[in-house]
């Protein structure tokens, strides 16, 4: 059985940091016990799935400059 990332020990993340950029990368579960997340739910605790964040459309904006006499 693989260590989930809340067992991991400080020497466990020096070591494996690699692996850890990795698992973190793009996340889209996070852990309700530790608040970790991660792209797989196998390394999570107590996974849930991320909400997919929300379209955000930009609307233009007028730039307004005042003038300095």
């Amino acid at each position: 059985m693989t260590k989930t990332l809340c067992e991991w020990s400080k020497r466990d993340i020096e070591k494996r940091s690699d692996k850890l950029l990795e698992l973190v990368a793009e996340p889209r579960f996070f852990c309700r016990k530790c608040a970790r997340v991660a792209n797989t739910p196998k390394v999570l605790c107590k996974p849930r799935t991320l909400p997919s964040p929300p379209q955000r459309i930009a609307e233009p904006r007028e730039l307004v400059v005042d003038e300095v006499v």
